[in-house]
C-alpha cells in the first residue's frame, strides 16, 4: 500500500465520524486523583542528542457553576465518590450520588462567560471530526525537513493504521510505548493507536536501556514503536521482556529486521468504527516524577484530555485558531509537549515539529513557517529574551509566547516583552496530573499565572491546619476538576497521599491569589529538582548512589543555577577504609542516567546525612549549609 502522503486525500467516511447515540450512557467526570508535577518539558535537553537523520517520511463532567465573582465564599458542594470522588458513569446509566453537603471558604472557579459542557464523545471522534473541517490544511510540518502532512491525510492514517493496529493483534488496554523525539509520525501514532483502544506511553528517548527496561516493564507495555536512532537502546531494554509482542520502526522503512510502522497501514472497511476510549477509559499514560520516589505512570482518560481540549482555545487561555502556526519543539513525553500538539489538531492549526532545539535551526523554523504561537520553557524564554541572534531573525508572525514547566521571572518576562512589544507573553500553571495547565494568564503581568480554567476550582490552604485562606496569603494551591488525572497506575497509595477525600489535588506548590483571582507561584513544598523544566526526583539518584561500592549514604538536593533553574547536586558518606574523588562519582553517575539528571551541582563528602528520628533526610539543613544553595 503506497504511503500515506501519495495516496488522494480521503475524507473521512460517516462510519468513521460517529456521534453517540443519546441512547448510550454518557460518562460524567468530576475529579479525580493523581499527583501534581510540574508539566512542561525543555526542548534544549536535546541539543545534547547526536545529530539526527531527517524525520522518517511519512508515507463525564458537567460544568461547575459559574459564579459572579471570583472569590467564592463559603459555596455548598456535593461530593462525589465511586473510586476516586467522581461522578460514576455505569454500563447501565448514569449513577450521581451526593454524599453530603461541605462549606468550602475561598473556593475560585473559573468566570469566563459561555463556557460549553465538557464534550462526551471518544476524544478520537472529537478530534477526527475537527480533521474533517480542516480538510486540505497542513496538519504537521517537519521544520528541518519541510515535509507535511495535511489534515485529509492524518484522518486516513488514523482510521487505516488504527485498523491494522487491530489486525496485528493490539487488544483493547494494551500499552503501547513509544520512543521517539519529536516528528510528523509521532502524533499520528499516538492517534491510531487509542483510535484502535490502545493505550499510549512516551518514553524520553535519552533514557539508558536501564531507564527504558524500568519504563517499559512498570507500564506493562506491550508494544513498542521507535524512531530507528534509538532502537539499539530498546533492543537492549527488552531483550529478557517475554511481553512484548511487537515492534515497530516510527517511519516506512524497517531496520534490523523490524517492520516500519507504516506495515500497519491497511485499508479498513466501510464499516470500521475508530472512537477509542470515552469517559473515564484511561488511554495516554505519561510519566511524572511524583514528590518522591521513582516516575510514576500517571492514567489520563479521555474526559481528562476533553476537559482541556474544548477550552484551550479560548482567548482566556491560548486564543488558537485555525489560521495558527504552532511550534512543536517541547518534546511528547511530556505533557507540555504532547498538551501543545493535541491543541492545535483539535483546532485545525498547523504545528512544526523540532526534534531539538538549535539555536539558528530553532530560528529559522520561526521565521520560514511563520509560527505565530511558540511555547516555551525558561531557558528557551531566556533565550529569546537576550541573545544576541535572535535580532537577525524576522518573528514578525509570532503573536503569541507561552511559557510553562518552570516559573519565569518577572525580570526576564519584562525584558522579552520589551524586545516583542506586539507579542503577548503569557504564564500558566499544570502538571502531569492536571493533563496540562490548571491555569491560565490572558496578559503580559509578570510573575502571574493566571486564573483559574474552565471546568475547574482552585484554593489556597494554610500548610499547617489545612484551612483555606482568602487573598494575598500564601498557602498550598489546591485544584479541582475533570482534568484531573484518575489516580497513578498501579499505586492507589501514592495516589491517595496526594488526593484527599473531597478530590482535591494538593500540588506541593506555594502560592496566593489576588483580589481579582489571579494566582501567582512563589515557591514550593515538594523535594523535586527542576533542571530546565525536567523534574528529578533525589529519591532516584539517591538509590543509584549508594550502589556505588564507596557510598555509604547519599542525599540530593537541587542547588540554583541562573540558567538551568536548579542543579542536582549529592551530599555522600563514604565507607569506613573508601577514599572518593567527587569528580568519579560525578562521571559515574554520568554513565547511568538520562542527561538532565547528571550531578551538575557537583558532589560533596560530609560525615553523615541529617536525618529526621524516623530516618527522613532533612534536605532543608542540607540546603542551609554555606554550598547547599
Amino acid at each position: 500500500m503506497p504511503p500515506p502522503c501519495s495516496s488522494p486525500p480521503l475524507s473521512p467516511p460517516p462510519s468513521l465520524i460517529r456521534p453517540r447515540p443519546p441512547s448510550e450512557p454518557q460518562h460524567l467526570m468530576s475529579s479525580a486523583p493523581s499527583l501534581p508535577l510540574p508539566l512542561w518539558p525543555p526542548p534544549a535537553i536535546y541539543s545534547l542528542l547526536s545529530p539526527l537523520p531527517p524525520s522518517p517520511s511519512l508515507p463525564p463532567h458537567t460544568t461547575p457553576p459559574v459564579c459572579s465573582s471570583r472569590l467564592t465564599h463559603l459555596i455548598p458542594r456535593l461530593v462525589y465518590a465511586r473510586s476516586y470522588n467522581v461522578w460514576a458513569g455505569e454500563a447501565t446509566g448514569v449513577i450521581m450520588v451526593a454524599l453530603g453537603v461541605e462549606k468550602e471558604e475561598h473556593v475560585l472557579r473559573c468566570t469566563w462567560e459561555n463556557i460549553e459542557p465538557v464534550p462526551q464523545e471518544p476524544l478520537i471522534t472529537y478530534i477526527l471530526n475537527k480533521c474533517a473541517q480542516a480538510g486540505e490544511i497542513d496538519a504537521l510540518v517537519d521544520g528541518v525537513s519541510g515535509e507535511k502532512l495535511k489534515y485529509s491525510e492524518l484522518t486516513a492514517w488514523v482510521r487505516n493504521v488504527s485498523y491494522g493496529w487491530r489486525a496485528a493483534g493490539l487488544e483493547a488496554d494494551q500499552v503501547v510505548c513509544l520512543v521517539t523525539p519529536n516528528c510528523i509520525l509521532a502524533l499520528p501514532t499516538f492517534l491510531a493507536t487509542v483510535a484502535a483502544s490502545g493505550i499510549v506511553t512516551f518514553a524520553n528517548p535519552l533514557y539508558t536501556p536501564d531507564e527504558l527496561h524500568r519504563h517499559i516493564n512498570h507500564s506493562g507495555s506491550s508494544w513498542i514503536v521507535v524512531h530507528p536512532l534509538f532502537l539499539p537502546s530498546v533492543q537492549a531494554a527488552i531483550k529478557d521482556n517475554k511481553n512484548i509482542k511487537g515492534i515497530y520502526i516510527l517511519g516506512n522503512e524497517g531496520k534490523d529486521d523490524v517492520q516500519p510502522v507504516t506495515s500497519l497501514w491497511k485499508e479498513a472497511p466501510a464499516d470500521w468504527v475508530c472512537d477509542g476510549a470515552s469517559g473515564d477509559q484511561v488511554l495516554h499514560l505519561p510519566y511524572s516524577s511524583g514528590t518522591t520516589g521513582l516516575p510514576k505512570g500517571v492514567e489520563i482518560t479521555a474526559i481528562n484530555w476533553l476537559a482541556v481540549l474544548s477550552c484551550i482555545g479560548r482567548k482566556e487561555y491560548l486564543d488558537i485558531r485555525s489560521e495558527d502556526v504552532i511550534l512543536g519543539i517541547l518534546p511528547f513525553f511530556h505533557i507540555f509537549g504532547i498538551g501543545m500538539g493535541l491543541a492545535a489538531l483539535s483546532h485545525g492549526a498547523t504545528m512544526v515539529t523540532l526534534p531539538r532545539f538549535i539555536p539558528d535551526v530553532f530560528l529559522k523554523a520561526l521565521q520560514t513557517y511563520k509560527v505565530t504561537l511558540v511555547p516555551v520553557v525558561p531557558p528557551l524564554a531566556i533565550f529569546l529574551a537576550k541573545h544576541e541572534i535572535v535580532a537577525k531573525f524576522d518573528l514578525s508572525a509570532v503573536k503569541s509566547i507561552v511559557c510553562g514547566a518552570a516559573p519565569l521571572s518577572g525580570e526576564v518576562q519584562e525584558i522579552l516583552c520589551k524586545r516583542f512589544p506586539e507579542v503577548t507573553v503569557r504564564q500558566g500553571f499544570g502538571m502531569t496530573e492536571t493533563t496540562l495547565a490548571v491555569f491560565a494568564s490572558e496578559s503580559n503581568e509578570p510573575g502571574a499565572v493566571g486564573h483559574i480554567t474552565a471546568h475547574s476550582e482552585a484554593k489556597v490552604v494554610d500548610m499547617e491546619t489545612g484551612d483555606s485562606v482568602g487573598p494575598n496569603v500564601d498557602g498550598e494551591l489546591c485544584v479541582r476538576g475533570p482534568v484531573i488525572t484518575k489516580g497513578y497506575f498501579n499505586d492507589e497509595k501514592a495516589t491517595r497521599e496526594l488526593i484527599d477525600s473531597s478530590g482535591w489535588l494538593h500540588t506541593g506548590d506555594v502560592g496566593h491569589f489576588s483580589e481579582d483571582g489571579v494566582f501567582y507561584i512563589v515557591d514550593r513544598i515538594k523535594e523535586l529538582i527542576k533542571y530546565k523544566g525536567f523534574q528529578v526526583a533525589p529519591a532516584e539518584l539517591e538509590g543509584l548512589l549508594v550502589t556505588h561500592e564507596a557510598i555509604a549514604d547519599a542525599a540530593v538536593i537541587g542547588v540554583k543555577d541562573e540558567e538551568a533553574g536548579e542543579c542536582p547536586k549529592a551530599y555522600i558518606v563514604q565507607k569506613p577504609g573508601k577514599t572518593i574523588d567527587p569528580e568519579d562519582i560525578i562521571a559515574w553517575v554520568k554513565e547511568r542516567v538520562a542527561p538532565f539528571k547528571r550531578l551538575r551541582g557537583g558532589v560533596e563528602i560530609i560525615d553523615a546525612i541529617p536525618r529526621s528520628p524516623a530516618g527522613k533526610i532533612l534536605r532543608k539543613n542540607l540546603r542551609e549549609q554555606p554550598n547547599g544553595a
